[in-house]
């Protein structure tokens, strides 16, 4: 299989959703937007058909990443997230993806509001790695 990405060989990851026929490299597909979910299925979904957040939520002016203190964009987005729970925590995709690396399963929560109930199952669905340790 050829990788939609980079057009090189050897692509064994394909998209779970019906009739998309995208296949790509685990590296080639994140850094293009697409979504790895790592549990049940371990489904993975191309940029195109990738999981949204249905959190009705927009950041006001001027929103800041809680983690790293960098601004966001002005809506929910592959790089930009939003805590399910209190809807007042945005964060990058690449910082929240390393809280969760060094919190674990168990100690994985929203770094704002503590939520954990919404919060994990959420960025699971999102294709944050947590892993159990």
């Amino acid at each position: 299989q050829r990788c939609f990405a980079c057009g090189e060989r050897g692509a064994c990851i394909a998209c779970q959703r019906k009739g998309c026929s995208r296949n790509f490299h685990l590296p080639c597909g994140s850094e293009h937007g697409c979504i790895t979910q790592f549990f049940r299925a371990f489904k993975s979904f191309c940029w195109e058909h990738r999981p949204e957040q249905r959190v009705q939520a927009h950041p006001e002016a001027d929103t800041v990443c809680i983690i790293c203190l960098e601004p966001v964009e002005d809506r929910t987005s592959h790089s930009t997230m939003v805590c399910p729970a209190c809807k007042g925590a945005w964060f990058h995709r690449a910082c929240i993806q390393g809280q969760a690396v060094r919190a674990g399963r168990l100690c994985f929560r929203c770094p704002h509001c503590n939520n954990k109930k919404k919060f994990v199952p959420e960025m699971l669905r999102m294709g944050i790695f947590i892993p159990v340790r």
